[in-house]
């Protein structure tokens, strides 16, 4: 009874943990940089803009590149809260430098200057809590699990529940067995996953509207006009913006110091795009019922 209880409470948290990297992958994709230093890493920004919610760009002449790090806030900051004196640090340990106002640029993920990733952390286990729940409830329509006998059969019954969970066509069994000895104390359980499964889909709108992944859920057939999709997906919308506009704001400040340093101006946009080389050209999108 124990290993099975270890082994339930490892596929809730590996069940966890999964929802968990694929959430956080999405929060940290949704952007698109384009003309970066080449020896600078994208991947690593964005997931410290997403777990820590900022990072300092600044220029480093030994390297002779813009370079990106995390950092932490030394001082007092600005009338505004802004911080005028900071320490970036490398993810190595090796590399630490202390920059003051006007050497670097802070990137924040969003307008609330506060790192999403304890919000993506709860809709994790939330949406890992639905998806457990019906994977429990898809065991439980199966024959019933608690039965009541004698003690001397209940050997012998648990050998016969060990061949109809083998999926054994034939069952043998002594003579001498009593089935009206055995009943059953708890049925199946009502079948609930479709319910749970309409929740999830929730669920999972609630956290693309938090990151500002466009999601439109339809339940009936209608024609969809683009602006009027648009139009339905207020709070998403705002979250794009509220995550957008630091990124925009950080790029055109870095484009305006290292002028001189840098190639060219470094861009930033919110990727719409799909992985295919066919444009979509429609304004309009059928739903049909098939499709939901």
């Amino acid at each position: 009874m124990q290993k099975k209880l270890i082994n339930s409470q490892l596929t809730n948290m590996k069940t966890y943990l999964m929802y968990r990297r694929e959430m956080v992958t999405l929060a940290k994709n949704v952007f698109e940089f384009k003309y970066l230093p080449e020896y600078m890493d994208v991947a690593f920004i964005n997931d410290i803009l997403v777990r820590q919610g900022a990072i300092a760009f600044f220029w480093d002449d030994v390297l002779n590149e813009l370079v990106a790090l995390p950092f932490t806030v030394s001082g007092k900051p600005d009338i505004y809260g802004r911080p005028r004196y900071i320490m970036a640090r490398a993810a190595n340990g090796t590399y630490y430098r202390g920059l003051k106002k006007g050497e670097f640029v802070i990137m924040y993920d969003n307008n609330g200057y506060y790192p999403i990733y304890a919000d993506i952390c709860q809709m994790a286990e939330r949406i890992a809590l639905s998806k457990r729940t019906i994977d429990i409830n898809i065991v439980q329509q199966r024959t019933p699990r608690v039965w009541k006998t004698s003690a001397d059969k209940k050997k012998t019954l648990e050998n016969m529940l060990a061949e109809v969970d083998g999926m054994m066509e034939n069952i043998v069994t002594y003579d001498s067995i009593d089935f009206e000895d055995t009943s059953v104390v708890m049925a199946p359980a009502p079948f609930v996953s479709d319910k749970i499964d309409i929740h999830l889909d929730k669920e999972w709108a609630e956290f693309y509207r938090l990151v500002g992944i466009a999601n439109l859920m339809e339940q009936k057939k209608e024609r969809v006009i683009k602006d009027e999709m648009t139009a339905s997906l207020g709070g998403t919308v705002a979250s794009r913006f509220s995550r957008f506009e630091p990124r925009k704001r950080a790029i055109e400040k870095i484009n305006k110091m290292f002028k001189e340093k840098l190639d060219r101006d470094i861009e930033v946009s919110y990727y719409d795009g799909l992985p295919t080389t066919i444009e979509e050209k429609e304004d309009v999108v059928d739903v049909e019922e098939s499709d939901i």
